[in-house]
């Protein structure tokens, strides 16, 4: 089944009991929205928006194995120990095209697929930088090499 060429969007969260530790939404036309670093402790860290022209969106579909398009679905992990964790991924294109997965789990269980949870280590790796310069924005007066 070939399906990644037909998307244009994936949203990726990850909740920690009642808190969202993690919020990335990424287009192919360079939106992206992130909230969150994965730590449930650093739940109020803002949502910051905007419009990349980094591609983060195919530099993530690139790391997709085009396989796990046939194991969309609900995970439910049982014997959960800890609090309850959701990963949740959503990949969404034209025509109505949806492939969603949801592992729920416990913090101190096993956790979600490999294949799942490399998605989710990407994403975060892929947005990182865009992510910190938008927390930490560099005053443009005091770049040294500005001219007058």
């Amino acid at each position: 089944m070939y399906v990644k060429h037909l998307l244009s969007k994936v949203l990726i969260t990850l909740e920690v009991g009642d808190k969202t530790a993690l919020f990335i939404l990424l287009a192919k036309d360079g939106n992206i929205h992130r909230k969150g670093n994965g730590n449930p402790e650093a739940h109020d860290m803002p949502l910051l928006m905007g419009i990349s022209h980094q591609k983060h969106f195919d530099a993530l579909m690139m790391t997709i194995n085009e396989e796990i398009f046939n194991f969309a679905g609900v995970i439910n992990k049982p014997d959960r120990q800890g609090k309850e964790c959701r990963l949740t991924l959503i990949f969404q294109g034209a025509n109505d095209i949806d492939y969603s997965f949801r592992v729920i789990y416990g913090e101190d269980s096993e956790g979600p697929p490999r294949e799942l949870a490399e998605i989710l280590i990407n994403a975060v790796k892929i947005t990182e930088a865009w992510y910190q310069e938008q927390l930490n924005p560099v005053d443009e007066a005091s770049k040294w090499w500005k001219f007058w």
